[in-house]
């Protein structure tokens, strides 16, 4: 069958973004020291013009004001439900009501997470907390 490059292009790109949508990829900048390409050997306006330039500081500044830690309600539940054992009937229960159920539970501060429609959203260092938490809880 003829195809055109412009067609071979459209399903290459359908193709890619099918593969995006089913992984979580990472993406990696790389930052250059020196002009030099020395070892050991940091020129600091140069390494803070970079980073300026490709949003890492303006990534970093959202990051620390927004929601940057997400988890799925199942998940949440699944993960955290042993902190707080007998707040959830034995019955089947939605994944976000047992979420909030368990937030509420927890006494945290409504400024330290939003409900989505399929996840919660916490401020830096929350679900960390709740890690410190149920690691005693676990090792006990």
């Amino acid at each position: 069958m003829f195809r055109t490059v412009g067609q071979l292009y459209k399903e290459q790109l359908t193709k890619l973004m099918g593969t995006l949508k089913n992984t979580n990829p990472n993406f990696v900048r790389c930052i250059l020291p020196n002009h030099h390409k020395k070892a050991g050997v940091i020129h600091s306006p140069l390494v803070l013009e970079q980073l300026r330039c490709n949003g890492v500081l303006e990534g970093i500044r959202i990051y620390r004001n927004g929601f940057p830690d997400r988890i799925l309600f199942q998940e949440f539940r699944q993960r955290y439900e042993l902190l707080c054992p007998n707040v959830i009937p034995k019955g089947f229960m939605d994944g976000k009501a047992a979420s909030q159920k368990m937030i509420k539970e927890f006494e945290l501060h409504d400024n330290l997470y939003r409900i989505g429609l399929t996840k919660i959203f916490f401020r830096s260092g929350v679900l960390g907390h709740l890690e410190e938490e149920r690691a005693v809880v676990v090792n006990q």
